[in-house]
């Protein structure tokens, strides 16, 4: 674990200093703000996972992860029409073996995020707005535009891995509930005739509380005999350092639009003496939807 983290801790430290800066420089002018338009995409993906934890097992089991993820971004009216709000529910599962390909193991969960970005305009080209996170359509946004955004999010996640080999304690729940730093950039980029969007999305833990097993402690004893042994933990960047990281590109075909992506997710924990990691890489593809409410 010790490999990420202190680059998860210099990560976590710059958003936090970008995002008083973000703050400090913010103004008070207003912008155009359609908050009855949101973005909608759906993606599937598949990749590659490699996940440890020394409650099953001291040894780390690769294999392939399917993933499921649907957004939801729609500008709202706070900070003068700055601030845009973003909903993220993402659904994995692993399918996973040993090096020596003698035992099984599956993990599953589902995150569902919800956050809020204050959105700040590096270059503005002359478009009919500001840039913002959503595609361009119907003259927003120009090629060239680019703009950041730094803000909170609300993230939690159920989940559990499950061991073949085991027979005593062969399942491990997962649930944690955090509050992230959350950091993204979006470029309008001309492609022939066509123009595309360019995200990056980071978003870090920072604090929040999770469940463990004490070392040695089985489900069982939590469970049927009520024996409670540190079971909810204190989480923060210290003994959970992760980073979840989204790049896409939305391309117009006709009147729909392509997001295609990569989706990478460190996942670590410390808790309870217990260790565990959850890495996964994973191309996405899917598609964008503007809806607009009446």
């Amino acid at each position: 674990m010790n490999k990420y983290t202190h680059i998860v801790q210099r990560l976590a430290m710059a958003l936090t200093l970008l995002s008083a800066f973000v703050c400090s420089y913010a103004q008070t002018d207003s912008i155009a703000v359609d908050n009855k338009t949101s973005m909608r995409s759906t993606m599937i993906g598949i990749g590659s996972a490699d996940v440890l934890d020394t409650y099953l097992s001291p040894y780390k089991y690769t294999g392939m992860e399917v993933r499921l993820m649907r957004e939801t971004m729609r500008m709202t009216r706070l900070m003068g029409g700055k601030v845009s709000n973003q909903t993220l529910i993402d659904i994995n599962g692993s399918f996973l073996e040993n090096r020596k390909k003698t035992a099984d193991e599956y993990a599953a969960g589902i995150r569902y995020s919800i956050g809020w970005h204050y959105n700040l305009p590096i270059v503005s080209g002359k478009g009919k707005s500001a840039p913002t996170p959503f595609h361009p359509s119907n003259g927003e946004g120009v090629p060239g535009d680019l703009g950041v955004g730094f803000g909170p999010m609300i993230s939690g996640y159920l989940g559990g891995i499950w061991n073949t080999r085991n027979s005593n304690n062969p399942g491990q729940a997962k649930l944690d509930l955090c509050i992230d730093l959350s950091a993204m950039a979006y470029y309008n980029l001309r492609i022939g005739k066509m123009n595309c969007l360019l995200r990056y999305q980071l978003n870090i833990p920072f604090v929040g509380m999770a469940f463990s097993p004490n070392y040695g402690q089985s489900y069982y004893e939590i469970f049927s005999l009520g024996h409670y042994d540190h079971n909810a933990v204190f989480a923060h960047i210290g003994n959970m350092p992760s980073m979840r990281h989204l790049l896409t590109a939305d391309i117009p075909i006709g009147r729909n639009i392509l997001r295609i992506g990569y989706n990478g997710q460190f996942n670590q924990s410390l808790f309870n003496e217990l260790h565990y990691h959850s890495y996964s890489h994973n191309f996405m593809i899917g598609f964008v939807k503007r809806v607009i409410r009446k």
